[in-house]
């Protein structure tokens, strides 16, 4: 486990924070876009299993974590002030595939993830950035970051549950109709309601679909078997090493709860 010092923790939309965590720089040389942290919210055995952290943003020496507070571990992290110091592990997972010619889909907080996408395709060395991001929540009130996604110049289209902005309708819509005039690969990370929706979408107009995974992870080093991915023909993979993309024909979506 790693130390961090907390450098702000932020309301950013309804539930939603940002928490910012000066780590050595040696460190973060090693992050790549796609990747997770495992954060320890406290000293106490409540929480006791650190809770998965993508990671949404670097800059200099301060590694961006974007979370909702959907339960104990993430209302005990909301609560951490400036000065505080939390250990974590990381990085774990694998990177983001290497696409080109893609677009992303974001439902909810699934957006957290591709801020340091766009920030390391920015340069189009490693990475490139999408053509297009198509960003849904239920209402406007639970988007987040959206003058920072604009930074880079691509294209955001918005969607809400309920028409408070953007798009009234689910984000789901417009990437089917995105497909159906241009196809493109689709990386995709949000409830899996969503995700699953995205597959079939991606299966009808065969184009690849990544879909970017979430479940139960308890030690992220593969030994526990805590979180495993089904795949078709009766296997498993580990979200923790072998995810958390993966491509959605491998995936056993029917069994996903």
């Amino acid at each position: 486990m790693y130390e961090g010092k907390i450098v702000f923790n932020k309301k950013e939309a309804k539930n939603i924070y940002l928490l910012g965590i000066e780590i050595p720089k040696n460190i973060l040389k090693k992050f790549q876009p796609g990747q997770f942290l495992k954060i320890k919210i406290n000293q106490r055995m409540d929480p006791l299993i650190p809770r998965p952290f993508t990671i949404h943003a670097i800059e200099e020496n301060i590694v961006y974590i974007l979370y909702q507070i959907v339960g104990k571990g993430t209302k005990s992290l909301s609560k951490l002030r400036k000065g505080e110091v939390l250990e974590f592990l990381g990085p774990l997972g694998k990177p983001f595939p290497k696409l080109k010619n893609y677009i992303i889909c974001a439902g909810g907080i699934g957006i957290a993830g591709f801020g340091f996408l766009l920030q390391k395709s920015a340069n189009k060395r490693n990475f490139y950035p999408p053509e297009t991001i198509f960003y849904g929540a239920r209402t406007k009130e639970e988007l987040a970051r959206l003058s920072f996604l604009k930074r880079f110049g691509i294209p955001v289209k918005i969607s809400t549950d309920d028409g408070s902005k953007g798009y009234r309708g689910f984000v789901t819509d417009m990437v089917e109709e995105e497909l159906k005039q241009t196809p493109r690969t689709v990386l995709a990370c949000g409830p899996k309601s969503m995700l699953k929706r995205v597959a079939e979408i991606g299966k009808k107009y065969k184009v690849k679909t990544y879909l970017v995974m979430e479940t139960f992870l308890a030690c992220g080093t593969g030994f526990c078997m805590g979180c495993v991915i089904p795949l078709k023909r009766g296997k498993y993979a580990h979200l923790c090493i072998d995810g958390p993309t993966f491509l959605a024909e491998e995936i056993a979506l029917e069994s996903l709860s």
